[in-house]
């Protein structure tokens, strides 16, 4: 039977079309362990599902295209950034936040022109500090703003070769000598999510896979076809990734409780006129922290599935090269870390 990729000393991955982003793993002086990823033009990739971390911040340098960023502290403080390389932000613990290629600036120059759209309050178009490299929280203007001061015309006038420049952006730990730590980590984290993402149509042949998953998959193709069979190896591809999470200090998204709805249609029609005002403070407090303890419940709850009935395993031998064999390895600080002994030692790999 075949066996997992060996991806140990493979520092440069590219996925298929029409997906072809590209990551790479070749340390940067300065920002060791962090991974740059190339997102070409005409990629389906629209970046990474929204999540957080809880035991460090998080920092993403634009080096190339331009960029369009997402974070939220809450469920009336959260704002869009759209800006071009040079540039970097960092996102604190627990401070909800996506990034993706920014392919919208040819529609926004059309609806500022006729003013049949208005940009969001909330959006901002943040200009990098060119003088020093790097783009801060505190220096940002609003698009309105922006286009009152230059004008369209000269703002927008570098777009179209913007457009067809690939993004590269850098994620690694912030640059604060408590968050580097965790740098080992970090790779060996996107490390094993790239090589299990290439590596998912392998996962019913493998030898671990249970019985009935690799007999199913050796059925005949009028019985089992390709739309059923990459719907399981999806799904199971996405029980495989929160497995990985489980170990790691990463937590997408997964819903939350419809709390807001609930007030709303107790209070109706209040919330749900024009003009309607803001929930109350604490419905907002309890939508947001429903939507963590919902993402922490599902990640337990579908890694436990994974490792108990699918043979699945946070990190595999086959893509974790020596250095990053204690990456898991508790902390000073960390006597509880990882939950459930998920670190990395032999009956892991």
């Amino acid at each position: 039977m075949p066996g997992r990729t060996h991806t140990v000393n493979q520092n440069t991955f590219t996925f298929k079309s029409p997906d072809n982003r590209k990551y790479d793993f070749t340390d940067s002086p300065k920002t060791p362990h962090a991974v740059r990823i190339t997102v070409p033009k005409g990629s389906t990739y629209r970046g990474p599902k929204p999540y957080w971390n809880e035991t460090y911040n998080v920092l993403l340098t634009c080096l190339q295209g331009r960029c369009h960023t997402y974070w939220a502290t809450g469920l009336y403080s959260n704002v869009d950034h759209f800006f071009s390389a040079p540039a970097s932000e960092a996102y604190a613990r627990f401070e909800l936040h996506y990034w993706q290629r920014w392919q919208t600036a040819s529609k926004n120059v059309a609806t500022l022109s006729t003013g049949s759209e208005v940009p969001n309050e909330k959006s901002t178009l943040v200009v990098p500090d060119l003088e020093y490299g790097d783009m801060k929280k505190e220096h940002q203007r609003t698009l309105k703003e922006l286009v009152h001061k230059k004008g369209e015309e000269s703002f927008f006038g570098t777009t179209s070769t913007e457009e067809n420049e690939d993004l590269v952006v850098e994620v690694s730990p912030s640059t604060n000598y408590w968050d580097q730590a965790y740098g080992p980590r970090h790779e060996l984290l996107y490390r094993n999510w790239v090589s299990m993402e290439l590596d998912a149509e392998l996962y019913p042949t493998l030898p671990t896979t249970p019985l009935p998953i690799r007999l199913l998959f050796k059925l005949p193709r009028f019985l089992f076809p390709k739309s059923l069979r990459d719907r399981l190896i999806s799904w199971l591809l996405s029980v495989q990734l929160l497995v990985l999470y489980s170990a790691f200090d990463y937590h997408p998204n997964l819903g939350s409780l419809p709390i807001t709805y609930i007030y709303g249609l107790l209070h109706w029609p209040k919330y749900w006129m024009p003009f309607a005002p803001r929930y109350p403070e604490w419905v907002c407090r309890w939508q947001w922290t429903s939507m963590i303890v919902m993402s922490h419940l599902k990640i337990a709850f579908w890694s436990r599935i994974g490792r108990w009935f699918l043979a699945m395993k946070p990190v595999y031998k086959e893509y974790t090269p020596e250095r990053l064999n204690h990456a898991l390895d508790p902390m000073p600080g960390e006597a509880n870390f990882p939950v459930s002994g998920c670190h990395f030692s032999d009956n892991m790999v």
